[in-house]
């Protein structure tokens, strides 16, 4: 079985809270948003828009920062895909923003068993807003 190529596109508004910690900064908060998947050839994936909503965490201890999303994907059926989303540059702040990896960790209905993952890019914007644009592969 070939695995499936295609596209997603996330508009989303964020809910953070900073502080500090250890010397440097903790975030954790909420991300809420509608991706849309496109280019998709397969049913396990299909082609539409689903409701993002994902936890966050951000730790940036002097030089390093590490940013882990657990995410679920909710389509028109009701059926949930989970992801994990981990990026090791950049910030959360507007203007902030770098290249990561999500990883499909199952789901249920048509997303069950669902592997893969995409490689993204986010952009965090004023007022709480963000892009990702994702180029993704499910097995």
């Amino acid at each position: 079985m070939l695995a499936d190529k295609f596209k997603q596109t996330l508009i989303a508004k964020a809910d953070f809270q900073t502080a500090d910690w250890n010397g440097g900064k903790i975030t954790i908060g909420t991300i809420k948003g509608v991706v849309e998947t496109y280019g998709s050839t397969s049913p396990s994936t299909p082609n539409g828009s689903s409701m993002q909503s994902c936890f966050l965490r951000s730790l940036r201890m002097q030089d390093s920062i590490e940013v882990v999303a657990n995410c679920s994907y909710t389509d028109k059926d009701g059926d949930i895909l989970y992801s994990i989303a981990e990026r090791k540059q950049d910030d959360v702040a507007a203007g902030s923003g770098d290249k990561g990896r999500t990883m499909f960790m199952g789901g249920t209905g048509k997303y069950s068993g669902a592997s893969g993952g995409c490689d993204y890019l986010t952009k965090f914007m004023p007022d709480s807003w963000s892009t990702v644009e994702s180029d993704c592969t499910s097995d």
